[in-house]
């Protein structure tokens, strides 16, 4: 059993507030989105409860009215976490709406100058402190000038300003986005058996750290970390037309300026000839020693990532900052990195230690649900072995429908942080895989052989792993190791994760072939992982080939 994992971090909130006009209700939908948080509209809130809208509330009971709602407004946000509040423009003038706010979180002020104001507001009736509906262009600008000379006092007193004059809403978020201080959960990983000082990166200690909205803050960590000279980005086409845009929002407020290397995804695409290919494009940018390599991707992608930090210039500083589930639970975490070869999966690779990893859940919003699951094989797997408490979490969640609760990122979050401290502890305690560190190969020996049966186009990852787990199950209970109650709970959990859990038709002599290959094999014999109960597991050597095609065979 595991230690218990820190809980999540207390979800922020990020209030806008600004002059009308300047955008608080379009950024902070974008921003709300970027933190994977709810987004709240005063004036949209205070409209639903009344059955009016603004401009007739303040026709028909006046401003005062309107003023007292917007502090019953406040005084129901008391306690409120994980939240985007955009206000109304006045509700920050009142000295008591004002404390509620700045103690709910950040307050950050959106601005523009007046005569951009002025052409977005016209003379709209909609807009009742601006007076008349009927304003010429002049008196709208004096008018605006008016209120915000009168406004001065309270604006200017808060720190966080953003002018939003020429930046398109989701431009703005992310501005503000890479400027929060945001909370995260932080792991620590050594990989050096002794434990003693070495520099980070490469065999010394990496940090992981797990929370909303992270991957805006990368030009900030990358800044601290004195890794902000040679940034060389590697994303897949699909993530940089997802996320390259906020990612250099990062950069840009440190600027740190980044070459953005194109890689190519997909585990049929994790080989050596893509390697040589991004070490060819790395010395054609001027790459040196002194270049830091960032995987921005899946598995697959920080994997070859890492693989060609490890390798360049006989090992350059690594980031990983893995956007998928799989990446972000297992994957990123221990250190290793490398390339499948035709025969064997994973076949060449090395250790080699990121200085850090970012994983920021909100970027499972865009990934198809298919890879939700991918990700969730490895989450079973680890609380299998290695945490019978997570398993319980993970059971009670079958009640719930899977189409739900897995594209919740509340739920998703606390996946992550589960499984990554669940590998971390045991990393820590076995960085070169010599002991305990092997029994997160559960379900991998065959999981890996019917990857290389479909030369890497067939099962996915988790999928594999999800029938080597079942594999694996069965010989326990044909070994008398556990019950099959526990087999049937894990059947049951992989199936709601959407995950097989049944055997299609296979070439027999193939898969042995793949399996005779496995990494795992010493000595001639196949080092084999079986649970021996929730929570627990052995490895074994007297597993042969026939005995796991056997229980394949059984459908």
């Amino acid at each position: 059993m595991t230690p218990k994992s820190p809980p999540p971090a207390r979800l922020p909130v990020v209030v806008l507030t600004g002059f009308m006009g300047t955008g608080k209700s379009a950024v902070g939908k974008a921003l709300s989105e970027i933190l994977g948080l709810t987004f709240i509209d005063s004036d949209t809130e205070i409209e639903h409860a009344e059955g009016a809208s603004v401009a007739d509330i303040f026709a028909s009971k006046g401003e005062a009215h309107f003023r007292t709602l917007e502090a019953d407004f406040c005084r129901k946000l008391e306690g409120t976490t994980g939240t985007v509040v955009a206000t109304g423009g006045g509700m920050i003038l009142d000295r008591s709406n004002r404390k509620l706010l700045e103690n709910l979180g950040e307050v950050v002020l959106l601005h523009t100058s007046v005569d951009v104001l002025a052409a977005r507001l016209g003379g709209e009736a909609s807009r009742p402190v601006l007076g008349s509906d009927s304003l010429s262009a002049d008196e709208t600008r004096a008018r605006i000038s008016s209120l915000l000379e009168k406004r001065e006092a309270v604006y200017g007193s808060i720190d966080f300003k953003v002018d939003t004059s020429e930046l398109e809403p989701a431009r703005v978020a992310m501005k503000i986005a890479a400027r929060l201080a945001l909370p995260v959960q932080s792991l620590v990983v050594h990989l050096s058996p002794s434990r003693e000082p070495v520099p980070a990166g490469r065999y010394g200690p990496s940090r992981i750290d797990i929370g909303r909205g992270v991957l805006s803050k990368l030009g900030p960590y990358l800044k601290d970390a004195g890794l902000d000279e040679h940034v060389f980005l590697l994303m897949p086409q699909n993530l940089q037309d997802l996320y390259l845009e906020q990612v250099q929002a990062s950069l840009d407020e440190e600027s740190i300026d980044a070459n953005v290397l194109t890689i190519k995804d997909g585990d049929v695409e994790k080989h050596l000839p893509q390697v040589a290919q991004i070490i060819d494009a790395l010395i054609d940018a001027g790459a040196r020693r002194d270049a830091t390599i960032v995987p921005i991707g899946g598995g697959v992608t920080g994997d070859i990532g890492g693989f060609v930090a490890s390798a360049f210039m006989r090992g350059v500083p690594l980031v990983q900052v893995p956007t998928t589930l799989l990446a972000q639970v297992d994957s990123s975490v221990g250190a290793k990195v490398g390339v499948n070869h035709p025969r064997a999966k994973n076949l060449i690779g090395a250790f080699y230690q990121p200085h850090f990893i970012l994983d920021d859940p909100c970027t499972f919003r865009t990934l198809p649900m298919e890879e939700i699951s991918n990700g969730m094989a490895e989450v079973v797997k680890s609380a299998f072995v290695a945490s019978a408490d997570v398993f319980a979490f993970l059971e009670d969640q079958i009640t719930v429908d899977a189409s739900v609760r897995l594209r919740d990122i509340a739920f998703l979050e606390r996946c992550v942080l589960e499984a990554a401290s669940i590998k971390t502890n045991i990393v820590n305690g076995d960085p070169l895989e010599r002991g305990d560190r092997r029994f997160m190969n559960f379900g991998h020996t065959l999981g890996h052989a019917l990857e290389t049966l479909g030369h890497y186009r067939g099962l996915k990852h988790g999928q594999a792993v999800s029938l080597g787990m079942i594999a694996a199950l069965r010989i326990s209970v044909r070994r008398g190791r556990i019950e099959e109650d526990l087999l049937n709970r894990a059947f049951a959990l992989l199936k709601w994760c959407g995950l097989p859990v049944e055997f299609e038709s296979f070439d027999r002599n193939a898969l042995a072939e793949a399996m005779l290959l496995d990494k795992k094999i010493k000595h001639g014999k196949l080092h084999f992982v079986l649970p021996t109960g929730l929570g627990s597991a052995e490895v074994v050597d007297d597993v042969t080939v026939d005995e796991i095609l056997s229980v394949v065979e059984e459908g």
